[in-house]
């Protein structure tokens, strides 16, 4: 109620007060031997530059544990990053976003630091405080650098229910359905989205986060792997070639049969376009087939294994293999391999 209260002066920092409160109120009326559950103590940093010297059993339960924490600080932190520039109306940098996460990490791990992150609530708690520029961060650390100086044996007394007060009232306002909706009604990745509310909810944050992201890649390989193949035809005066179901007046080049796969050709894609190609070029009588291969920007081993074998079993049977709109690091798997 304070933090509700004190949010009508934007100026005063509610969450702050109500916590210097909060922890007033626990040592004057010993709160914690009510029952109150308090933080209790927090040892002082030490700040101790050197690798961890750990067994080979806790390095290999360590990489365990360090997948599932880059995708959890990975989605995370992006999610944050991009939802905020969005809303501010910001450009991204990638690169730079992900080199200064990966920076960060890697001094922490030296210090002996926790994991950390553009998290969700630190980062709408900041924009809601009216961070406008990197000042933000310089003055966030000195701030805390004087509160680890100063104030870190008062944070004993601070009650757990207050501190996760604090943390709601951070995130409450930027809390919507909205995103969830708009991306429900594109007709696209439903499955997906109710995948990932069931297995947080369920499995929690991390287990939870994994299994989305696993269940992303299947479905991207489901999608990928369909046998999607156009057949392209002429459009009359031109010299261009489209899809045949959707311009009927496009005419087929006489004695060939042109094809384009919709999706990228790799392993789990490659062996059934093949398929469909030569069944499709039987059915149609023509001697040649020409593959349009604008859609793979390279192709992996099994891919190619496979173009190499509809080539020869076309030749088997008196039939030619063309391709059209090649990549170039195709082109060069091609003549590597010729």
């Amino acid at each position: 109620a304070l933090i509700a209260l004190l949010r009508r002066w934007p100026m005063w920092p509610a969450s702050l007060i109500v916590l210097v409160a909060a922890i007033g109120a626990t040592r004057g009326l010993d709160l914690a031997a009510d029952g109150v559950e308090v933080v209790g103590a927090v040892a002082a940093p030490t700040f101790a530059l050197h690798l961890p010297s750990l067994g080979r059993d806790a390095w290999l339960r360590v990489g365990e544990l360090a997948v599932g924490l880059v995708v959890l600080v990975f989605a995370e932190s992006w999610g944050s990053m991009r939802s905020l520039a969005l809303r501010r109306g910001d450009a991204l940098n990638a690169d730079r976003e992900l080199f200064a996460l990966g920076a960060a990490n890697l001094a922490c791990g030296l210090l002996h630091g926790m994991p950390v992150g553009a998290g969700f609530s630190a980062s709408v708690a900041n924009h809601g405080a009216g961070a406008q520029s990197r000042r933000a961060g310089v003055f966030a650390c000195v701030v805390v650098a004087v509160a680890v100086a100063v104030a870190l044996p008062a944070l004993q007394w601070l009650p757990r229910p207050v501190l996760a007060v604090a943390v709601i009232s951070a995130l409450w306002h930027a809390l919507s359905p909205r995103p969830l909706v708009a991306t429900w009604q594109l007709g696209r990745d439903r499955l997906l989205i109710a995948g990932a509310v069931v297995a947080v909810l369920v499995l929690g944050l991390l287990h939870g986060m994994l299994a989305s992201i696993a269940l992303s890649l299947v479905e991207a390989l489901r999608r990928f792997s369909q046998p999607v193949l156009h057949e392209l035809g002429a459009l009359p005066g031109t010299r261009n070639f489209v899809n045949r179901t959707e311009q009927r007046n496009a005419e087929p080049v006489p004695g060939a049969l042109i094809l384009r796969p919709q999706e990228p050709l790799f392993f789990a894609s490659a062996e059934r376009v093949m398929a469909e190609a030569a069944s499709r070029l039987a059915a149609s009588g023509a001697a040649t087939l020409v593959l349009s291969l604008e859609e793979s920007a390279d192709l992996d081993s099994t891919a190619f294994e496979c173009l190499m074998e509809l080539d020869l079993r076309l030749a088997r049977r008196g039939r030619r293999l063309l391709l059209a709109r090649v990549k170039e690091p195709v082109r060069a798997l091609l003549r590597a391999n010729a």
